[in-house]
């Protein structure tokens, strides 16, 4: 009877305990230029020795589905995706900052601006769900296209890479690397984030949950993204080669030019939002626009 009484009394005290969960902590990631920190820690082995998966996604779109559904602990996005995760949150959560997109994000065309203003039909490739969005409606209103215009066709960056010269108007709303199959096609940019007046801001999002069942893993995840970017800064030939088998550049040159088309605004220290939803002012005063509902 004693026996028995123990280990009732153990197995009672032990599921009132909320334990960690026994795998890896998962991030989800798709090939953004300003995500190849965590892919050039995956290629070293870096994130298994830590107890991190991490998972390639297709899209910002895929990587936000596995991350709301439970499937990822991390998800790597921007400001606008972020966003709307915080909007459906009572929980705030924290950031890692990555960088902030200096001409990275395109809006291409097989038309000029001019032509694109006198069309009556434009079918627009886009992620609709992600940021994508934003840069949309801002070179609708910079260059005063219509709504009306816009036939909108939700589509992944990995399909909208495939599309051949079309003959209708187009508009694929995209990035880095998915941009250069396209443009080597004839299609021409037409908009980007190298206008300063959009802010683009890609950051490493993880919830209170995240925070308590893997918090050795997420300080581990910032130290790797600090000494992967050191090798970028000292040895940016064998970063390349660690990374390009995922991404798939043509050669060295195309890597250096896709990296000037980000800022890194990594620091060794997370982010914290505040009650507002945006990051704290005082830890990084420069960038609160950056989550502030567009």
């Amino acid at each position: 009877m004693k026996t028995i009484l123990l280990l009732v009394f153990f197995a009672l005290m032990f599921s009132g305990c909320e334990s960690k969960p026994n795998r890896p902590m998962v991030v989800s990631a798709n090939l953004w230029i300003g995500y190849s920190p965590l892919y050039y820690a995956e290629k070293k082995g870096w994130l298994r020795e830590s107890n991190i998966k991490l998972v390639r996604t297709v899209s910002l779109g895929e990587s936000l589905e596995l991350f709301n559904g439970g499937h990822s602990d991390m998800v790597c996005a921007t400001q606008y995706e972020i966003q709307k995760i915080q909007n459906a949150q009572s929980e705030l959560g924290s950031v890692i900052l990555l960088d902030r997109s200096n001409g990275g994000d395109f809006v291409l065309s097989n038309r000029t601006v001019d032509e694109l203003k006198s069309e009556q039909k434009i079918n627009v490739y886009l992620e609709v769900e992600s940021v994508n969005t934003l840069l949309l409606k801002y070179f609708m209103d910079k260059h005063t296209l219509k709504p009306s215009q816009m036939n909108m066709i939700d589509s992944s960056q990995a399909l909208n890479a495939r599309l051949s010269m079309k003959k209708e108007a187009t508009i694929i709303v995209t990035y880095d690397p998915y941009n250069i199959k396209l443009i080597k096609r004839g299609y021409k940019e037409v908009g980007s984030t190298k206008d300063r007046e959009l802010l683009v801001v890609d950051a490493i999002y993880a919830p209170t949950k995240t925070e308590k069942n893997f918090s050795k893993e997420m300080a581990e995840l910032n130290r790797l993204v600090y000494k992967s970017l050191e090798v970028l800064k000292s040895n940016p030939k064998e970063y390349f080669e660690a990374i390009n088998s995922y991404y798939g550049y043509d050669n060295y040159t195309a890597f250096e030019e896709a990296t000037k088309l980000i800022e890194w605004i990594y620091s060794d220290h997370t982010v914290v939002f505040n009650k507002h939803n945006e990051m704290s002012q005082s830890k990084l005063p420069n960038l609160i626009e950056a989550f502030k509902d567009k």
